[in-house]
């Protein structure tokens, strides 16, 4: 039996979010179960999140993942099920809600994310209710931090609506965007939003040197 999830309490007024209820269509499966390095693309989230986070859940979508004991299985809330990733945060959200100010997302297909930009994020909510990155110009949505109370409702607003693009509700709120200057400490950024969608990019990423 895999022992229990546990992890050092590092901010406990943050909830850390993986995302991992996709359709993972291009990787034939759950993408989120993919091994890298010997261990899930999930449990390489799971460790980014970690040091910033109080606690830990995981979006699951419509899925029945399997997750390592303690952790928390967030499914998609009726009326929104299956409606992408913005489903998934919004049912981080609802969970945040109960007992944490902020919520730290981060996809499951990003296992090369810097720990410290994730941080940064966090830091970043003093002065906003939304932050996301921005890498060559093209926006990173789903790594994020967001303060629970304040992005809740438009969140729900959003989905009840229909509008399920992540970029457009992120900056029409009080958002900071983290560009390539204010990230090159984490440089090289290629490799930091390395995003594994197909099996063929997971093999690039296994490969010596990577």
């Amino acid at each position: 039996m895999a022992a229990p999830f546990s992890f050092a309490m590092m901010r406990p007024d943050v909830l850390g979010l993986v995302l991992a209820g996709g359709l993972a269509t291009r990787m034939q499966g759950q993408k989120a179960l993919r091994m890298l390095r010997g261990r899930t693309l999930l449990e390489h989230a799971l460790d980014l999140l970690r040091p910033h986070c109080g606690a830990l859940a995981v979006s699951t979508g419509a899925r029945d993942l399997p997750l390592p004991p303690g952790l928390t299985a967030l499914a998609d809330l009726p009326p929104y099920v299956q409606q992408g990733p913005l489903a998934g945060i919004h049912a981080g959200l609802v969970h945040a809600a109960k007992r944490h100010e902020k919520l730290l997302v981060l996809a499951c297909d990003l296992p090369l994310i810097p720990p410290g930009l994730l941080g940064l994020l966090v830091d970043k909510l003093e002065a906003a209710d939304v932050t996301f990155c921005e890498h060559g110009g093209q926006p990173e949505p789903l790594v994020c931090a967001l303060r629970t109370k304040a992005m809740l409702g438009p969140v729900e607003r959003a989905l009840a609506a229909g509008r399920l693009k992540v970029v457009p509700l992120w900056k029409a709120s009080r958002c900071e965007v983290l560009t390539d200057a204010s990230l090159a400490a984490f440089a090289p950024l290629d490799r930091a939003f390395a995003n594994v969608n197909t099996l063929e990019e997971l093999e690039e990423l296994e490969r010596p040197g990577a």
